[in-house]
């Protein structure tokens, strides 16, 4: 994930000879009063004269410098270390809209316990997740759905109760009926359940980089800045988690374009609006066929062996186990959850030393990790232009 810099804006100044502290501005002015003939003589720090100097002049230049220029002025000139309200400022001129939070949508599919029987889902009945690092997560049935006799399952819309990107978890997540609901056995998302993505309110690191690419895609070519600036503008989708792939191997000016989510996988309802807009409606260069295609999945099957404190009741060594998978989970994308677990990325190194350690950090009961990879100990996950995903995870619990 890209970082903006830091920058010390107060070291700057100092570099290029620009005074910044009271003894500094004292001893200048000084100077200066000495070069233009002054003849007071009493220079002493008690000097009625200085003293008056330095409450009517050189405080007053320091908190213009330190404080006026080197934390507000000279920061919001920049993309790079502005903060939200100059960010703004810039997007309108760069014509970029910040992109709001919005809730997820999609369809639950509802199992009847009597495929005879014509079953109706009430709209707002709920369908939840067992607890996620704390955290139950919850969606809404939009609007009365009939399931007709004979008919076993149904696919039901919904939409989740608040808005954010933690709701667009993978199938299976959401598989709890919290109250019976007459006539239902079980509810469940399954793959593709998506339909409508939710997102956060947009970052300002996020914000900032989308800026940061509008310059470079201003051109008259259909370059690929000019093409992550039209699909980053879709509200779930960041402008770091697009991976290009130009190749021409169908036929001179084509490309593709991998996407993937901050939590689970890119659905493909997203997917044919990227596709629609792109080539149906026209944003495209002249002679290019670009493609926009969720990510390869590259799966990974990892086993996890775990050695806790000793003398834990049974209650705390299943909790801990949990929440080692719940952590392993979030650092592959499954979740939201754990934001300091580093997650895996396509066109990098995911280093399972830095897994453990993170949850070494974190997790007071757990003495020792060791991770399995395909069969491969400790083995790190070096991924082209694919995202790992756990296609098997198991967590044990081992002696000492």
């Amino acid at each position: 994930m890209s970082k903006r810099p830091t920058v010390d804006f107060v070291d700057v100044l100092e570099r290029e000879g620009v005074a910044t502290d009271s003894a500094t501005l004292e001893a200048n002015l000084r100077d200066d009063v000495k070069a233009a003939g002054s003849k007071i003589s009493n220079d002493s720090s008690m000097s009625p004269f200085w003293r008056w100097v330095r409450a009517a002049v050189t405080s007053p230049a320091v908190w213009l410098i330190r404080v006026l220029l080197a934390e507000h002025v000279l920061p919001n000139m920049f993309v790079a270390t502005a903060n939200r309200w100059s960010l703004e400022l810039k997007a309108w001129e760069l014509n970029v809209t910040p992109k709001g939070k919005t809730k997820t949508q999609g369809l639950i599919t509802f199992t009847k316990a009597n495929a005879p029987d014509e079953t109706t889902v009430k709209a707002g009945s709920v369908v939840q997740t067992l607890p996620i690092d704390g955290v139950v997560f919850k969606v809404m049935v939009t609007e009365d759905t009939v399931i007709p006799a004979n008919v076993l399952t149904q696919k039901v819309p919904v939409e989740a109760e608040q808005a954010g990107a933690a709701f667009n978890l993978p199938a299976g997540y959401f598989n709890v009926l919290p109250e019976e609901l007459p006539g239902i056995a079980a509810a469940v998302n399954e793959p593709e359940w998506i339909t409508e993505l939710g997102a956060n309110e947009e970052t300002d690191e996020e914000l900032a980089l989308r800026l940061q690419n509008q310059f470079t895609s201003s051109g008259n070519w259909h370059i690929d800045d000019a093409y992550r600036a039209v699909i980053s503008s879709v509200a779930g989708i960041r402008s770091d988690n697009i991976f290009f792939e130009n190749t021409g191997h169908v036929d001179p000016g084509t490309a593709t374009a991998f996407i993937l989510m901050e939590v689970g996988p890119t659905p493909a309802k997203v997917i044919d609006q990227l596709n629609h807009h792109i080539m149906t409606l026209g944003h495209h260069g002249h002679g290019d066929v670009l493609t926009c295609k969720p990510i390869i999945d590259q799966p990974v099957n990892l086993e996890c062996e775990v050695v806790l404190a000793p003398n834990l009741t049974t209650e705390e060594t299943e909790a801990a186990i949990n929440e080692v998978e719940a952590r392993i989970r979030a650092a592959f994308r499954e979740t939201e959850a754990y934001p300091v677990m580093t997650r895996a990325k396509p066109q990098s190194r995911f280093s399972l030393s830095q897994m453990g350690t993170e949850i070494h950090n974190n997790m007071r009961h757990v003495e020792s990790v060791r991770f399995v990879v395909d069969g491969n100990i400790q083995k790190d996950i070096v991924s082209a232009l694919q995202q790992p995903r756990l296609q098997s995870l198991s967590v044990l619990e081992v002696a000492s």
